[in-house]
């Protein structure tokens, strides 16, 4: 039997607690402490929940580790293709704990309707691309599937989709600026939205649609076997230092790495305060368990 336990309910039954105020004050305090203590409980719970979501979230518009070309480019627009002729592509066999490796592109525009404009990413994606997290996402319509021939069909956030007053079955126009000359008359591309996706992360929604990475290949006049990055998943995110390490050395010397904890480091910056808290609450549960004992005591 737990001590505290014992010696809190030999003190609270005594006969000389039941003729005077001492045993309600008691329980009244061991009920208190108790709640607390669920109280803290649950906010370590919420607040662990809440730093793996957002990471999970972040991972599934990025994966957890890129591999690019080196090209001096910080936006999230590709420039500079890479082939697809690499030994970790498809299968990452050459690093362990890898789960999974896909090609994407990325290319900035503007969607036009009659109303308004809303500047955008496209996000070329290919049949190797993995859904799963989408699917969680989804919320009207069916998930794009760019296998077989060219199709328009797009991913398009519920955020984006009511700011231009749109909706699944909705066609509209995209203007794709000419990265070789600006001056140039953009690319036009007409797509039809096939599902609406909701993640929750405003960042993402209000940024990316995901369309068939061969139109970006078309645009940026690339060969079929050039993408704009390579995104890798890994099987355990506590591992991911030492992994970005070990893939960056197990690569061509002309491509580098980035981890998701560098690219946004602000937001990981934010969410590694959420350890912060914890080891102060379990810092209090310790202090609030001591004066449990000491109350238990008297």
């Amino acid at each position: 039997m737990n001590l505290e336990l014992f010696i809190a309910k030999r003190l609270i039954k005594g006969k000389q607690h039941k003729i005077s105020i001492s045993a309600p004050i008691i329980k009244i305090a061991i009920a208190a402490i108790a709640l607390g203590i669920l109280m803290m409980l649950i906010a370590i719970a919420t607040g662990v929940g809440l730093k793996y979501k957002i990471r999970e979230k972040i991972a599934a518009f990025n994966g957890h580790i890129q591999i690019y070309n080196y090209d001096n480019n910080n936006s999230e627009v590709s420039v500079i293709p890479v082939s697809l002729q690499q030994d970790f592509y498809p299968d990452f066999n050459i690093v362990e704990g890898v789960s999974h490796v896909q090609a994407v592109a990325t290319k900035a525009g503007i969607i036009r309707t009659e109303d308004t404009f809303e500047g955008i990413i496209a996000k070329g994606v290919g049949p190797d691309y993995d859904w799963t997290a989408f699917e969680e996402f989804l919320v009207r319509g069916d998930l794009p599937k760019y296998t077989g021939e060219l199709n328009t069909e797009v991913l398009m956030s519920r955020l984006m989709a009511s700011r231009l007053q749109m909706d699944v079955g909705d066609t509209f126009y995209t203007f794709f600026l000419k990265e070789e000359d600006p001056s140039k008359v953009p690319n036009q591309r007409r797509f039809s939205i096939t599902g609406i996706y909701d993640s929750g992360f405003e960042e993402f929604d209000g940024t990316y649609i995901l369309v068939d990475i061969r139109h970006i290949q078309r645009m940026n006049q690339w060969g079929e076997n050039e993408v704009g990055n390579f995104e890798v998943f890994l099987d355990d995110f506590d591992e991911i230092g030492e992994k970005s390490a070990q893939i960056y050395g197990q690569t061509l010397s002309t491509l580098d790495t980035q981890t998701i904890e560098n690219k946004y480091y602000k937001i990981f910056e934010w969410i590694g305060l959420f350890d912060f808290n914890i080891a102060i609450i379990i810092g209090i549960m310790i202090i609030v368990g001591g004066i449990n004992m000491i109350t238990a005591l008297l």
